[in-house]
């Protein structure tokens, strides 16, 4: 009860509500800059079961933006080193870890379970894999995406959402590399971890038919429907 405190002293959140996030199933996709913050807070939060899926190794350039990792990690397995990192912050999180990539042939055993899927990917083809696993299952999946001084948030799959794929019917072509702010990354991946423990809890109003478009340059937040 003291490690969630702040939890239950907010309006509306209750014990019950606590426990909601006990039970829940989480799938994270991507552990680098959104990961990294939606891990941190859903582990700081409370969910009790996490997985994360994520196949690439830290890089110095990684460093930037994603808080999980530290310099001598460079060149370990992120999937690993997050799991190490977020034991230590709430070693009462139940963590699963899978080191592969996320494609059409393992996506059902990797995904299958979840209560919520958690899109923190850099690439467009995995986003519309995460998204076929989750209209085909009725699974919502919390959406976010960050570049340059900007980003996006959104809820499918819920009652009043549609999915990714009406928003972005066309797979626009993958760039090789794109500039970020690193704080936008922090901001985006905070949002969806709100989103997620909003929706387990039923606390407040979810980004359901909405799309959240945030502008750090200018400091503009904007709601648009869809």
């Amino acid at each position: 009860m003291e490690r969630y405190q702040r939890n239950l002293w907010v309006e509306g959140f209750s014990a019950a509500s606590q426990q909601r996030l006990r039970e829940a199933r989480v799938t994270v996709v991507g552990a680098g800059g959104l990961g990294s913050a939606t891990l941190h807070y859903l582990v700081a939060a409370g969910v009790g079961h996490l997985r994360i899926v994520e196949n690439d190794v830290v890089s110095l350039s990684n460093l930037q933006r994603q808080i999980l990792y530290t310099t001598p990690q460079i060149g370990a397995s992120k999937a690993e080193m997050a799991a190490l990192r977020l034991r230590q912050l709430n070693p009462d999180c139940a963590l699963q870890i899978s080191s592969d990539r996320l494609t059409a042939e393992n996506c059902e055993a990797e995904l299958a379970g979840s209560d919520v899927v958690v899109d923190c990917t850099d690439n467009y083809a995995t986003r519309y894999l995460i998204d076929d696993f989750c209209a085909a299952h009725q699974v919502p999946m919390v959406y976010g995406t960050a570049e340059q001084i900007t980003g996006q948030v959104s809820v499918f799959h819920v009652p009043g959402a549609g999915s990714y794929r009406a928003l972005y019917p066309e797979e626009p072509p993958q760039k090789p590399g794109v500039g970020v702010l690193s704080p936008i990354v922090g901001v985006v991946g905070s949002f969806e971890a709100l989103e997620v423990v909003k929706w387990l809890t039923g606390i407040g109003t979810p980004l359901a038919g909405r799309l959240l478009c945030v502008d750090g340059r200018h400091m503009v937040c904007t709601v648009f429907q869809i």
